[in-house]
């Protein structure tokens, strides 16, 4: 197939109707109503912009003089557990692991747990949806999965203590001889 060329020329109005006719040379004409509805278009195109260019400006400065708190993450390990079956302790596994929570004031608390029974892996979990319940003097209570669980994280005491407490109804089947746990520990680091 054959390259093909396309020129163009400028158009020359001519004529009484503003027929156009192609004409090198000439620069095109316009009807004197259509220059005044551009430049009515081209004054509200340069005012809206203007207008959005000052609601960034704005959105930018409020930003920048409000920085946000910044997440804090606190890490531990698992120190013991308690299992109970109507409210009365039930000694059955020797509990250990790590947890680690963070907390971003833009987004629902993180809480991640590995947790083991008597030396033997026993979970992995992570759960991001952890509401604020309440935040006093440095001690903060979540809630999740429809308030089935707590943690809270005690900040004031020397390492920052951790808790993760589930209420798992059901009674206390042999499989399972309880209907509620709560595991705890200490932090290693955190805060920042």
């Amino acid at each position: 197939m054959a390259p093909v060329s396309f020129f163009a020329t400028a158009r020359k109005v001519s004529g009484r109707n503003g027929k156009r006719s192609a004409s090198p040379g000439y620069p095109e004409r316009r009807p004197q109503t259509q220059n005044k509805k551009e430049n009515h278009i081209m004054k509200n195109g340069k005012n809206i912009l203007s207008s959005i260019v000052a609601a960034l400006s704005i959105l930018v400065t409020s930003a920048s003089s409000s920085p946000a708190a910044p997440a804090q993450t606190y890490h531990g390990t698992l120190t013991g557990g308690t299992f109970y079956c109507d409210g009365n302790p039930v000694p059955l596994f020797t509990v250990t692991g790590n947890w680690n929570v963070n907390i971003d004031p833009a987004t629902p608390a993180q809480v991640t747990l590995n947790v083991f029974y008597d030396g033997s892996h026993h979970l992995s979990f992570g759960y991001n949806a952890l509401m604020l319940v309440s935040s006093s003097g440095g001690v903060y209570v979540f809630a999740g999965f429809g308030d089935s669980a707590t943690a809270t994280l005690d900040t004031n005491a020397t390492p920052a203590t951790f808790s993760w407490h589930v209420e798992l109804g059901g009674g206390c089947p042999p499989e399972h001889p309880y209907d509620s746990l709560t595991f705890f520990g200490l932090a290693s680091r955190g805060g920042g």
